[in-house]
């Protein structure tokens, strides 16, 4: 398999035996800014990582020839691999799995189907490590160079920097830091900290203190008060430096002056909620337009659970004029005014055609086609997709990464249709063929979006698609309405809170 890579500073190593899953990681990747080299197999990965040397690694865990667990050992084996981070993609969230991926040398794990907004999060962090923990590598190295190499580095680093003995006397100091605290025209060498900049001594003298002993100190925004008096802002680390025979020598401190940066994420912050206010007065317009008077709720039954005002999930309904019934379940990625917005561009099509008598596959095709062109790279949508014929003897699905799709007969589950498409808003390409089985009188459909199977309880443990089931058949044979089901997650969730839309549609046949 052939290898593009990219001019970008930021170079991803993506492997996966599955073509279109490949495709679409690299197609994702490439859109957010990134090079991308591209391998089928554990061991064709191992070869183009010591070949290219990316920056990152994202391998498949069940790949042929070589899988990822052994793929990664490899690659941090290997000269260049020990500080690239990888991430391993499994198909479930598995306690094995997740130890073997963090046993083999992974940093990360994501499990299939992906989130890409989560995905692109984990790489943004993943990244931002590498390149600080190559600064602090290289700080560090620079610490504990001979004296004078040291002097010359202090004297010209261009951000504040002060390095002390045990009794917090001064060694070192860069010109900015005596720029930064007024201590230009004094001599500071060999002078108590303390003595030069008096406020707050205990503050200090107990941070520094938890230095000598072992510790790394650092605050983001910390209010100090200079010599004359005005408060200013700072960002500081305050860890110890340690002598050729490995014992502590004293502190180094790094300061940042933040306090323009503080005044302006102030102004931002006034803005920010200004803009807040006028968000919600256009979600809460979306939202009254999503609600379409089209709905046609015959022979359904379902229940909608948001987390949000506008949420990310959509249940839409309608028959064509020659009988056949379209129904279709979206998730969209996150929620908000992204996900209102979406929802109702694909109800404006899903509900226009419908009423052309238009077969649901072309619709199907259409809402892809609309998103992958109207929405940006990190926002799609998971769906289902149901056509129901006139008779009510044929049910043809087109599952696009919702879990399955569920026909119940007599109480009892008769098929299970699981995702075999991309979700929509990801390739502009056909969506695959639908799956088609036969009805009888009597049964019953369910699809829902996974807020329902991916809820956790107090431990972390996933409700899952197999206690979904066990509910639906339960409610079934009870007779019981389709709030047995949100009882029951509740329960489970035992008082934490929703973390994901919830939509469960029932269809009588």
């Amino acid at each position: 398999m052939s290898a593009l890579h990219s001019a970008c500073p930021d170079t991803i190593l993506v492997a996966d035996d599955d073509e279109y899953m490949l495709d679409a990681m690299t197609h994702y990747l490439k859109q957010a800014g990134y090079g991308v080299i591209k391998a089928g197999n554990g061991k064709e990965s191992v070869d183009l990582f010591i070949e290219h040397e990316p920056s990152l690694v994202l391998l498949d865990a069940d790949m042929p020839i070589m899988d990822g667990f052994h793929a990664c050992r490899l690659v941090k084996e290997s000269a260049n691999g020990k500080d690239v981070p990888v991430v391993l993609v499994t198909g479930l969230e598995d306690e094995d799995l997740v130890n073997r991926a963090f046993e083999s040398g992974a940093q990360e794990y994501i499990t299939k189907p992906i989130n890409w907004a989560v995905l692109h999060q984990r790489i943004r962090l993943l990244l931002r490590q590498q390149k600080n923990l190559h600064i602090i590598h290289e700080h560090l190295k620079i610490i504990r160079e001979r004296d004078e190499r040291i002097k010359l580095f202090m004297h010209k680093a261009p951000v504040a920097i002060a390095m002390f003995d045990e009794q917090m006397r001064y060694l070192h100091a860069s010109q900015k830091w005596l720029d930064d605290f007024g201590l230009v025209h004094q001599s500071v060498i060999h002078q108590c900290h303390y003595d030069l900049l008096p406020n707050d001594i205990k503050y200090w003298r107990d941070i520094h203190q938890r230095c000598l002993n072992g510790a790394w100190e650092r605050h983001d925004a910390d209010p100090i008060e200079d010599r004359n008096g005005r408060v200013q802002w700072y960002r500081w680390e305050a860890f110890p430096w340690q002598k050729e025979d490995g014992k502590t020598g004293g502190v180094m401190m790094f300061t940042e002056n933040i306090t323009q940066q503080k005044e302006l994420e102030d102004e931002i912050k006034k803005h920010r909620d200004h803009l807040s206010c006028e968000r919600e007065i256009i979600e809460e317009i979306i939202v009254r337009m999503r609600t379409n008077e089209e709905f046609d709720s015959r022979s359904l039954h379902f229940l909608q659970s948001p987390v949000e005002h506008t949420t990310g999930d959509l249940l839409l309904s309608a028959f064509r004029s020659d009988g056949s019934q379209h129904v279709f379940l979206g998730d969209f990625t996150g929620h908000g005014l992204p996900a209102a917005v979406g929802g109702a561009l694909v109800a404006d099509i899903f509900y226009s055609m419908t009423e052309q008598n238009i077969p649901l596959a072309e619709i199907v095709n259409e809402i892809n086609a609309m998103l992958t062109k109207k929405t940006p790279v990190n926002m799609f949508m998971a769906a289902g997709s149901l056509e129901i014929s006139l008779d009510r003897r044929m049910l043809t699905v087109w599952n696009c990464t919702i879990p399955d799709i569920l026909v119940f007969r007599k109480g009892r589950l008769l098929h299970r249709l699981g995702s075999k498409c991309f979700p929509l808003g990801v390739l502009n390409r056909p969506v695959c063929s639908g799956q088609t089985v036969d009805l009888q009188p009597g049964d019953r459909i369910f699809a829902f979006t996974d807020g329902w199977v991916e809820e956790r309880d107090a431990e972390g443990n996933m409700f899952g698609q197999e206690k979904m089931e066990k509910l639906l058949s339960q409610m079934i044979n009870r007779n019981e309405s389709l709030e047995m089901l949100e009882n029951a997650l509740r329960g489970y969730r035992a008082g934490k809170g929703q973390s994901d839309d919830m939509t469960v549609v029932g269809i009588e046949c």
